[in-house]
């Protein structure tokens, strides 16, 4: 027997939120100023990043915020260093025994350009580990 006080149950379910869960606590907003270069500029990131403008700049905040940047330096440019160091090292270290030949040149010049990804991953590598161990960076 159903009291008068009773309601009925519903076999519908309740109406799904229609933000993602983790959008579901966003309560606070930030507004700044941007010149029309700057918000264009903005813009354009976004948009090469396939992300709305206020995605974008809040992924970009929190990264800054939580210390993850995502490119420390172009790792093209890395390489070619780390290209130009290992052949700099070995061309004085040969020329310090002897007269280099041009045998000599043409192996060090192809052991520098062989090695220069691996060299400039091993850079990066040594620079994120002794950066997760600071205090305040989590690993």
């Amino acid at each position: 027997m159903v009291s008068s006080g009773a309601k009925p149950s519903s076999s519908i379910p309740p109406a799904a939120s229609a933000a993602p869960a983790t959008e579901a606590f966003r309560t606070k907003s930030i507004a700044t100023r941007l010149s029309e270069a700057e918000f264009a500029e903005v813009e354009s990131a976004a948009a090469n990043a396939g992300q709305k403008v206020a995605e974008w700049l809040r992924e970009a905040a929190l990264s800054q915020a939580r210390g993850k940047v995502n490119q420390v330096t172009d790792p093209i440019l890395l390489s070619k260093i780390a290209g130009m160091r290992a052949l700099m090292l070995n061309l004085f270290a040969k020329a310090s025994e002897e007269p280099l030949s041009q045998d000599d040149l043409r192996k060090i010049s192809e052991y520098a350009e062989a090695v220069k990804e691996q060299k400039a991953e091993e850079i990066l590598s040594r620079w994120q580990r002794k950066r997760s161990r600071r205090p305040g960076n989590s690993p």
